[in-house]
């Protein structure tokens, strides 16, 4: 018995009645190997001269000329296996005629030449139009995505193969068509994921300026590196390694943005720090002014960039307004009488008195917090802080340690 199928040359066990993958019958293989060569070849394409013996299973025997039908069914039959060939490569929706091969294959083995030829010459034409009417669907997809892509802002310079492609098919020659069509679906697919990941950086790059912006940060040369890559991005035909740079500048651009926001936020919680620092520590009206200042300063150490943003945004407002209190204030109350006495000055004594119980006081505050928050750890790491500029007799450092370690603690609700 044979060991392969002679139709799709798949192995074919000597127990099972039909090829497992094409469902040629095994009692027909011996035949469709007789009608092959060593190489695969039917016997009309080693056109041995007519009476010229060959080797047979019992020795030598001499060849009979095939008719004109056989020798067509071959020549059809290896058309279809050419064509079949490259279609595959199409991948899915392939058009597939092995079942056609397969009837006229059997027709042929029992002796029905004509019909065999009839079923090949279907199975021919089927293939065809099938494969050009895959390429024209898939040719079309093509157009579309081209299209979506301009209307999102960007011209893929895959003109000249589209071009190529159309007139291959135009032209029938649909083994060209084919080959054009996987590797420029390969590149439209490859440029849709570039461009996708690019418009990602530019909206965090728009957000990012446009935060900026409403906070009054300087950006430098960042604005001009920005327009620059919108201009490349108007270019005509914008090639895989040009959108790749554009890409890479994009990314810099980003980078520079989260250097610069970040120095500036910080350069301004300070100041308000200053601001801040103007109150005393039970002062209620700063109290949310505090949890904010605290808030933005938490989100930066992060690198949480547009919650910073935000939570500076908040606190402007309110250092604005305690800013207009304190000045209402200031002239509701005038000149202080020429005989109110002068402020109590604190001795040393008295002052490590004061900050040790508000330290006390603060640790208490501490311990009352979930122990793996993130504010816990904060705030265990201040009150160590505080503790070692107390035993070091440092107050002044001491106190607005304890003041910043209270504008932390602002923002979470006391334990019951």
């Amino acid at each position: 018995m044979p060991t392969s199928c002679p139709i799709c040359e798949q192995p074919i066990p000597s127990t099972v009645g039909h090829c497992s993958v094409c469902g040629f019958p095994t009692a027909l293989a011996i035949e469709g190997l007789r009608s092959l060569g060593p190489d695969g070849s039917s016997i009309s394409d080693l056109d041995p001269e007519p009476g010229v013996a060959v080797a047979g299973p019992t020795g030598p025997v001499a060849s009979a000329p095939l008719s004109p039908e056989a020798e067509l069914c071959a020549s059809i039959s290896r058309d279809i296996r050419g064509k079949l060939d490259y279609v595959r490569e199409l991948g899915r929706g392939a058009p597939d005629v092995t079942s056609e091969m397969c009837q006229a294959a059997i027709s042929e083995a029992e002796g029905r030449v004509t019909e065999a030829l009839d079923v090949l010459r279907r199975a021919q034409r089927s293939l065809d139009r099938q494969t050009d009417e895959l390429l024209q669907r898939r040719f079309g997809s093509l157009e579309a995505r081209e299209a979506a892509l301009r209307e999102s802002g960007v011209r893929f310079a895959v003109g000249g193969d589209m071009n190529r492609l159309k007139a291959s098919m135009e032209g029938d020659q649909r083994e060209v068509a084919s080959g054009l069509l996987v590797e420029t679906e390969r590149r439209m697919t490859q440029f849709e994921s570039d461009w996708r990941g690019l418009q990602g950086l530019l909206r965090q790059i728009d957000a990012l300026r446009k935060e900026a912006a409403d906070l009054g940060i300087p950006l430098g040369e960042i604005a001009g590196e920005v327009a620059e890559i919108r201009d490349q991005l108007r270019e005509p035909d914008i090639t895989e390694e040009a959108l790749d740079n554009v890409a890479q500048s994009a990314a810099q651009t980003l980078m520079l943005l989260h250097e610069a926001i970040p120095t500036s936020l910080q350069e301004e919680l300070g100041r308000h720090e200053v601001v801040l620092d103007r109150y005393p520590d039970d002062h209620v009206p700063s109290a949310t002014a505090r949890r904010l200042h605290a808030e933005a300063a938490r989100h930066l150490k992060k690198g949480r960039l547009t919650d910073a943003v935000q939570s500076v945004r908040e606190l402007r407002r309110e250092i604005e307004r305690l800013e207009q209190s304190r000045e209402l204030a200031d002239v509701a109350v005038g000149a202080a009488p020429v005989g109110e006495a002068p402020p109590v000055v604190e001795t040393e004594a008295e002052t490590l008195d004061r900050l040790l119980k508000k330290a006390r006081s603060l640790a208490g505050r501490v311990r009352t917090l979930p122990p793996e928050s993130e504010l816990a750890q904060e705030a265990a790491a201040q009150i160590r802080e505080v503790t070692d500029l107390l035993r070091n007799r440092e107050l002044r450092g001491a106190d607005q340690a304890l003041a910043r370690l209270m504008r932390m603690l602002a923002e979470e609700p006391e334990a019951s």
